[in-house]
């Protein structure tokens, strides 16, 4: 509670209880012909007033307490809900990031496995490299341009001869006379 909001009842209650036991005190007081007469009376008038002036107080102030405790409570507790409501749904998207993250791992760990067992197949196959492990795909490319290669070479090397046979066909140029 707020000191705002307790205050009038706290004051109110304790005025109410001031003023029966003066009430008590002097009819007590009132009453009595000597000290010790005047001691009981009074002590006898504080009580009855105070028993009568607590239970209406006490009937006034435990309602609105209990309505006013009830409204406090009930926007504490979805202030406390909302919050508590934001720090779960924060932890359940983590908890799926993170089940994101390991399925994506899986699959690149199942990628490089299944790349792997490609390899393997094909490891030691190119004499030039036996420490190669091509896949099936980068074998036949490289069997593609080996032969390539080799066509060349071969276009070039029958060039080379039908130039060197045209060379000798020409009359002088081969014995060095012009």
């Amino acid at each position: 509670m707020s000191a705002g909001r307790i205050t009038p009842w706290a004051i109110a209650t304790v005025l109410v209880i001031v003023l029966a036991g003066v009430t008590g005190w002097a009819i007590g007081a009132g009453s009595a012909n000597g000290k010790g007469d005047t001691r009981s009376a009074r002590d006898e008038g504080y009580s009855a007033g105070y028993d009568l002036v607590f239970e209406k107080a006490f009937r006034a102030t435990s309602s609105r307490g209990l309505k006013e405790g009830a409204s406090r409570g009930s926007r504490a507790g979805e202030k406390t809900g909302s919050r508590e409501g934001k720090s779960i749904g924060a932890g359940n998207a983590a908890i799926e990031e993170a089940v994101n993250s390991q399925k994506d791992a899986e699959a690149a760990a199942s990628s490089a496995e299944s790349e792997i067992a490609a390899r393997q197949a094909n490891c030691g196959i190119v004499p030039a490299a036996p420490s190669w492990c091509p896949t099936s795909e980068e074998l036949s490319a490289y069997r593609e341009a080996v032969k390539a290669a080799k066509e060349e070479a071969e276009k070039a090397a029958k060039e080379a001869e039908k130039q060197q046979q045209q060379q000798q066909q020409q009359p002088g140029q081969g014995n060095g006379i012009n």
